[in-house]
């Protein structure tokens, strides 16, 4: 069997996914699996953890938490330029989280799916995509994710979400979480004009507080936002509105959870390789601002917040690109259906 390390994330989903580790660790053995485990304590452990053992020859690194966790996983096993550690490596996940959202897309319904694709050979090359923005300090950051990037009410929507997560009940689910959240988010939701560079070559401009950029066809703890988003045909489903209000919002809240509401006139969807988001309208951008002139930093009334696979990130301007086939991952065929 091949080596494998389970990366945990003892307070995902609020010390859940501890507690369902210890349960599952008899049925790792009971399916044959060679394994070590670690527990991480801090942000961004998994990453380091991830990276040291892929470069080691550990042959399979699973994630053990939500979305948050795969992608510290991921930026392990990809170096800083985008190409794999070791491309005979695989990344795997045994999904617990509070919102969970690309378990969803790979099809694994269950304990049981997770645990056969883990002890399996097969493997499929999924897409990856580098994502460069700015934080808080307006500081050049990149990094790399699987699922979905959000802007704007999205990286809103995290925020409180990531705030709320010691605040709130323990019972109350991830879906709710992500709702309360938004209905949060919405009190000060206003629209941002921004320009949109597709391909290079494309742009597109408009007023816009919700914009998503997805690999993945879920996001929000369980919402449906990408329904044609493929994980590997090298490109990002790009679904953005255009002064769409927030009444507009609240009334397609029901339709979200299942795709329902890309057939709203104010809402547009586009497939692209590479895409550029930023800001515009400000004559005097502050000092340092990246890329265009025109572009705002994150001390601007008019910056997006970023949302990346579930956590508040940083700001735009954002540069998103496509790394086709770059993770090989342990997982069953994507699923057919929402569910």
């Amino acid at each position: 069997m091949k080596p494998t390390l389970f990366i945990i994330n003892p307070t995902s989903s609020f010390g859940k996914t501890l507690r369902r580790w210890n349960e599952v660790r008899a049925l790792i053995h009971a399916h044959g699996i060679d394994f070590s485990e670690h527990l991480t304590s801090r942000a961004g452990e998994a990453t380091e953890v991830a990276s040291e053992a892929i470069g080691a020859g550990v042959s399979q690194v699973v994630a053990v938490g939500g979305d948050g966790t795969l992608n510290e996983v991921v930026n392990g096993y990809l170096r800083a330029d985008g190409s794999p550690i070791n491309g005979s490596a695989m990344v795997a996940l045994l999904p617990s989280g509070t919102g969970s959202d690309f378990r969803r897309t790979l099809g694994l319904r269950g304990m049981d799916d997770a645990l056969s694709a883990i002890a399996g050979s097969g493997s499929r090359m999924l897409d990856a995509v580098r994502i460069e923005f700015v934080d808080a300090s307006g500081a050049a950051r990149s990094r790399f994710f699987m699922n979905a990037a959000t802007f704007g009410l999205g990286g809103d929507v995290a925020r409180y979400v990531n705030l709320w997560n010691t605040k709130l009940p323990r019972w109350v689910g991830g879906r709710a979480r992500f709702i309360a959240a938004a209905v949060r988010a919405l009190e000060s939701y206003r629209n941002r004009p921004v320009r949109i560079l597709l391909d290079d070559e494309r742009e597109i401009r408009v007023q816009t507080n919700l914009l998503v950029a997805a690999n993945g066809r879920f996001a929000g703890g369980g919402m449906l936002l990408a329904p044609e988003a493929v994980v590997d045909d090298g490109l990002l489903e790009v679904v953005l509105t255009d002064r769409a209000t927030r009444i507009d919002v609240i009334k397609e809240l029901p339709r979200i959870q299942r795709g329902g509401y890309l057939k709203n006139p104010k809402v547009s969807c586009f497939r692209a390789r590479s895409l550029l988001i930023e800001n515009y309208g400000e004559k005097n951008p502050p000092k340092g601002t990246p890329r265009a002139a025109t572009a705002l930093a994150p001390g601007s009334t008019n910056s997006l917040p970023i949302d990346i696979d579930g956590e508040a990130a940083g700001f735009t301007p954002a540069k998103l690109t496509v790394l086709p086939g770059r993770i090989r991952f342990s997982s069953p065929p994507v699923a057919s259906s929402s569910e």
